[in-house]
């Protein structure tokens, strides 16, 4: 029984010490990155020996946008930067330290460039340039800041492959390399190729070699990238060959990486992760996307990847590579990486995300003719109704349908699932909806005003209950955000932005002016309704998008004060500051409150600021102004802006005093005219695509007060409106 007693205390201190003791922690597992640039999903599905790789992990496309051209020397610093970036020719410029450019041996010539000491395996000549170049841009980019990060941590990162035509093609080493142009280990001279006379300019990447370098390496390196630079010359080389030997060379390529990459993946362990990456597609394909496979780690088969860049399942951005392979190391990522980490989300797998490719494909191909012809009739018929209404060449009623008919597109391009057909078909469906939608609206709604309120109202109820779902039908609106763009994938973008404010504004305006006994309670509803509206536009989770918080706040208050006729004062001006200031700090506590990946444009800029100062909002004004400038000499929006503009001023002379006429017969529909126009301005000055913006807030108070004109005048007597 004693002995008994002794061995249970014995067991308890031994249970206690193993409690106790330090755990080591488990270290971070190794990314193999696997590039293979100029492929497409669809190929690699079609692929009998590549169809299984895309089934093995998650899956999901990358928005390839850099800042220029979606060229591989601009794509590959991108993914190295973690940043829109821009590069150089110079970009393809890598070596060995012992080989030769231009009778200069590498180590030797990087010297000479960097005044660096060469401590790498592998030497990028042109980074120099390229750091020179991305400190021109308006917006923070470190070229090499993920090769600078590994090493500043004590990774190490390999290089393996590459693209070399009938001139060197090294580009893939900007993504690892550090910013002085180094790579610790690998190989990307033509020591890696076998001369093959049926291949592409004679050289095919020796699958035997890559795989033992690959073994020499591994144990050595936390990241390596292999660059199967094969696809790449032959995309070069396929407009010269026919169709059948270009595809049997296909095919090889695919079986070759299928060899390599059953080898890799017996070779890892559960914790690493194998990504295999097509920045851009073949050049016959015209493919708007990359893609991404993530295979091991926390990413299971059949999954769509995402990022908080992004925050829609099965869409990422390139810049979200460099941060993914930082956290799979278990590093901070810098605040200078405007990319997020992508994750797992809902299953789908390939044949889902195709078809995701293809519906933002369709989208794509019509925005620009339907946006185009929209804006055009714009112009057109605000042009026509304002010189109609001095020449009379028609009775006005005539242009009031398609007045009427401008205001109805930006719902039904929010409902409408133009995705789902061909552009065609979308542009037939969207164009007899309009007329439907009129003649109902005209059939059933009698008077302007309460058309006007019908319109407004249900158009900025569509907008906001789409945004507190998600926006799940902005994201797939012709006038709703681009994917393939990338300026936004979330929240509320400027176009629809402009509706949401001139909307409600007009819809509040127009059911006051048509229930004026019940002002007051209207008022009060109004009011909240316009600040429920704010919060929602600038919460991170909802339009997160804080220039227009600023249009709506200015189009919401100056509505307002008119509607309560509250007097300009130094007391009213204070409380119009003090009300900015506390939405303001509220957004700002609010976004820096949350984690940085689920930040908003506006957290991160802060964040920015706390790390780089100053500079870092220079950069942002001088951006948007950049940007504003950009879009008013050349976007057909900055006309119909214009337009609308030019028809205010018309109006404010001739006819003599009809302006005057509105404003007394409406006044709470001219407080929210006023509000538009305020708004408008607001959304010209703070917001990136200002003028965007601001032509579609200007819309709902342009539209109805050249219908309300047009009924004055119509009533006034033939001399009389001669007189004026």
């Amino acid at each position: 029984m004693a002995g008994l007693k002794r061995g249970g205390s014995l067991a308890v201190v031994f249970l206690v010490i193993f409690c106790l003791s330090p755990v080591a922690a488990q270290p971070p597992g190794k990314v193999v990155v696997v590039a293979m640039n100029r492929t497409s999903l669809s190929q690699v599905a079609a692929d009998k020996a590549m169809a299984s790789w895309l089934t093995r992990g998650s899956v999901g496309l990358l928005n390839i946008s850099t800042a220029a051209r979606p060229l591989p020397s601009h794509l590959y610093v991108t993914m190295g930067a973690g940043s829109r970036a821009i590069g150089a020719d110079s970009a393809r410029l890598a070596f060995m330290t012992d080989e030769e450019n231009n009778g200069t041996a590498a180590g030797e010539a990087f010297w000479r460039r960097s005044a660096v000491a060469p401590e790498g395996e592998i030497l990028h000549l042109g980074m120099a340039e390229i750091n020179r170049l991305n400190q021109e841009l308006r917006h923070p980019v470190q070229p090499g800041l993920l090769g600078d990060t590994l090493r500043q941590n004590g990774r190490v990162a390999a290089v393996i492959g590459n693209a070399d035509g009938l001139l060197v093609s090294r580009e893939a080493v900007t993504f690892l390399a550090d910013g002085s142009g180094q790579v610790p280990l690998g190989e990307v001279s033509r020591r890696i190729l076998k001369r093959d006379s049926a291949f592409p300019f004679g050289w095919r990447t020796d699958r035997e070699k890559v795989w033992n370098i690959f073994q020499e390496v591994f144990d050595k390196v936390d990241v390596v990238l292999v660059e199967w630079g094969d696809f790449s010359r032959l995309d070069e080389y396929r407009p010269l060959m026919a169709a059948a030997p270009a595809f049997a060379r296909e095919q090889e390529i695919f079986q070759d990486l299928s060899w390599f990459l059953e080898r890799v993946s017996a070779r890892l362990s559960p914790a690493d992760l194998l990504l295999l990456v097509s920045p851009l597609s073949p050049a016959g394909e015209r493919g708007r996307f990359g893609y991404m496979v993530a295979i091991g780690g926390q990413f299971p088969p059949g999954a769509l990847l995402s990022s908080d860049t992004t925050r829609r399942p099965g869409l990422a951005a390139i810049t979200d590579i460099a941060p993914t392979i930082l956290a799979e190391q278990g590093l901070r990522v810098p605040p200078a990486m405007l990319g997020m980490p992508v994750s797992a989300g809902k299953y789908g797998g390939p044949s889902a995300l195709l078809e995701m490719e293809k519906e933002i494909g369709r989208i794509f191909q019509l925005r620009v003719p339907l946006l185009r012809g929209y804006v055009f009739l714009q112009i057109v018929i605000v042009l026509g109704a304002l010189i109609n209404l001095f020449a009379r060449f028609i009775p006005f009623n005539r242009f009031e349908a398609l007045l009427l008919a401008l205001l109805t597109v930006p719902p039904l391009l929010l409902i409408l699932p133009l995705q789902l057909l061909s552009p065609e078909a979308g542009f037939l469906l969207a164009s007899f909806a309009v007329v439907i939608t009129v003649a109902l609206l005209q059939k059933f709604v009698k008077g302007q005003v309460s058309q006007f309120a019908v319109l407004a109202l249900s158009t900025s109820a569509l907008i906001a209950g789409d945004l507190l779902r998600g926006a799940e039908l902005m994201k797939v609106s012709v006038l709703g955000y681009d994917p393939v763009s990338g300026a936004r994938y979330y929240g509320l973008g400027n176009e629809y932005m402009g509706v949401l404010v001139g909307s409600s504004v007009l819809g509040f305006a127009a059911v006051i002016t048509l229930w004026p006994r019940f002002k007051r309670l209207f008022s009060v509803l109004t009011a909240a309704y316009f600040l429920g509206g704010v919060l929602l536009i600038v919460a991170p989770g909802g339009g997160a998008n804080f220039g227009g918080m600023v249009t709506a706040l200015t189009a919401f208050l100056v509505t307002l004060a008119l509607l309560w006729q509250i007097r300009p004062s130094w007391f009213s001006a204070v409380v119009v500051l003090v009300l900015l200031i506390a939405i303001t700090a509220s957004a700002l506590f609010i976004n820096l409150r949350l984690p940085h990946t689920e930040q908003s444009h506006l957290g991160r800029t802060i964040t920015l600021f706390q790390e780089d100062g100053w500079q870092v909002l220079q950069d942002a004004v001088s951006r948007k102004a950049e940007m504003n400038s950009r879009l008013f000499r050349y976007s057909l929006w900055s006309r119909a802006f214009l337009v609308f503009l030019v028809m205010l001023a018309v109006l404010f002379y001739r006819p003599r005093g009809i302006l005057h006429d509105l404003q007394k017969r409406f006044p709470q529909l001219s407080a929210g005219f006023w509000g538009i126009i305020f708004g408008s301005v607001a959304a010209f000055l703070f917001n990136d695509s200002g003028v965007v913006a601001a032509a579609t807030t200007l819309l709902y108070a342009g539209v109805p007060i050249i219908i309300l004109a047009g009924r004055i005048v119509g009533q006034m007597p033939e001399n009389s409106r001669n007189h004026r």
